[in-house]
């Protein structure tokens, strides 16, 4: 009968001391307090609240802290949480940025291969171009501008760069003046600004 009588007591001090527990968790309302309370009481009455509130911190120190482990964590901690989708987007634009600080082709193509979708993909694809066309302009060689129309094929800048290639190609057969590099140029560039100037020389040197 005794024992009988020390169940429901022994039960309410339990129960009266997880409560608390989650009290004292809820007074400090931090991840290593929720923690502590979830690790001595894994299957307590306020267990999914402690849950709850860990990832509701951990998304709120993600975007206070706008780092990418920080948002990493939350992703990795809870891949199927309340806050993915805004974590997400929050990541996505904070790769994008630091893509932007760097300002690189290198940097934006790590961007691609971890955010390959949407409006700021588009925008560092256009930044890849760009920077790529700028590079081929310093270079300012027929191969330069060939490698650029290969790796761009529809790029805004394809005009563009067909041009410079033909003014470049151009002018190394100048520089070389040999019908053999007359010739050449024509097979490639006969219908440029330039194939008139280069037939006449091949013409001038073949009299």
């Amino acid at each position: 009968m005794k024992n009988c009588t020390l169940i429901p007591i022994l039960f309410l001090l339990v129960s009266c001391g997880e409560t608390m527990a989650f009290r004292g968790a809820s007074q400090d309302d931090s991840v290593p307090a929720y923690r502590d309370y979830l690790q001595k009481y894994p299957d307590g009455s306020h267990t999914e609240a402690a849950h709850r509130r860990v990832e509701d911190l951990l998304h709120e120190q993600a975007l206070k802290e706008k780092k990418l482990e920080s948002i990493d964590r939350y992703l990795r901690e809870y891949p199927k949480g309340r806050h993915v989708q805004q974590a997400t987007i929050e990541r996505r634009k904070l790769a994008y940025d630091l893509a932007r600080s760097e300002d690189t082709p290198a940097a934006y193509r790590t961007f691609l291969r971890q955010h390959p979708e949407g409006a700021l993909a588009e925008s560092a694809r256009e930044r890849i171009e760009g920077q790529s066309f700028g590079e081929a302009i310093r270079e300012n060689t027929t191969n330069a501008y060939r490698m650029f129309i290969q790796l761009f094929p529809d790029s805004r800048h394809r005009q563009e760069a067909e041009t410079a290639m033909a003014r470049a190609a151009f002018i190394e057969a100048a520089q070389a003046d040999t019908e053999e590099r007359y010739q050449q140029f024509l097979r490639s560039h006969a219908d440029s600004s330039y194939g008139e100037r280069a037939r006449e020389r091949l013409q001038a040197m073949t009299k």
